[in-house]
């Protein structure tokens, strides 16, 4: 089945970007999205409200964590046993 569509400029570089970033051409990457929707594949998009109380959840989450000093994460503190 061939569908013709007139996309906005700003919608069309969107996808074009969305696609790039896949490395995969823009008529690809549409295939691939509209398959994964009629397969009920799509993650549902949250809207702001839900999004921001998210992350105010996994910030409440996190004030329960010990603290790390950063120096726990250098290359040298996590490959001190390897030669």
């Amino acid at each position: 089945m061939t569908v013709r569509l007139e996309l906005k400029p700003e919608i069309e570089a969107s996808l074009n970007a969305q696609a790039a970033a896949r490395g995969m051409p823009l008529d690809e990457y549409l295939q691939n999205t509209i398959e994964d929707l009629a397969r009920g594949h799509a993650a549902p998009r949250a809207s702001l409200q839900e999004f921001r109380a998210a992350l105010d959840t996994l910030a409440e989450m996190g004030k329960h964590l010990r603290h790390v000093p950063s120096a726990a994460f250098s290359r040298e503190s996590i490959y001190q046993d390897h030669n």
